[in-house]
């Protein structure tokens, strides 16, 4: 009795988690960001995130909202409720409408120099997302260095 509420109880963590039993969580970095519009107050970026899905089954991104770290700094944030499928094993690009502040903006700037955009800009982007198989948010977190001299190293933070 005690080994079958033992394997009930694990059962019911697991269908709490999100994902189906032994799934992998995807992966969300940066791979782009164009700015849309300049404004006093405020400026409008579209990001583009590559989301990773290392499992063998599709998922559909359904929500998703991020804030956007560059140099150690809050930078911009975002969120999406586009419907977005990832397939298994494959990525793909969803694209977000994100807002910085004018004030984060002129603080990056007063921040970097000449040297720090050679040896490459650290960012990081965190945040939180459901799927079409998660009755709750999954948290992500990830970290890379853009720009410099050599190949952009991502590491997962």
């Amino acid at each position: 009795m005690q080994r079958l509420l033992m394997a009930l109880l694990a059962l019911a963590i697991a269908a709490c988690s999100g994902l189906p039993f032994n799934a992998v969580a995807p992966k969300v970095s940066v791979a782009d960001v164009t700015i849309k519009s300049l404004g006093l107050m405020e400026q409008r970026l579209d990001v583009g995130l590559r989301i990773s899905n290392p499992n063998d089954f599709d998922l559909t991104i359904v929500a998703l909202e991020f804030e956007l770290e560059v140099n150690g700094h809050p930078f911009a944030s975002g969120l999406s409720h586009k419907a977005t499928l990832v397939p298994a094993v494959a990525s793909a690009l969803l694209r977000v409408d994100t807002y910085m502040q004018s004030k984060d903006l002129i603080r990056q700037f007063k921040r970097l120099s000449q040297g720090a955009l050679a040896a490459g800009v650290p960012y990081r982007v965190k945040g939180r997302f459901k799927t079409d198989k998660s009755s709750g948010w999954m948290p992500f977190d990830h970290g890379g260095v853009y720009g410099g001299d050599e190949k952009p190293q991502d590491k997962a933070i």
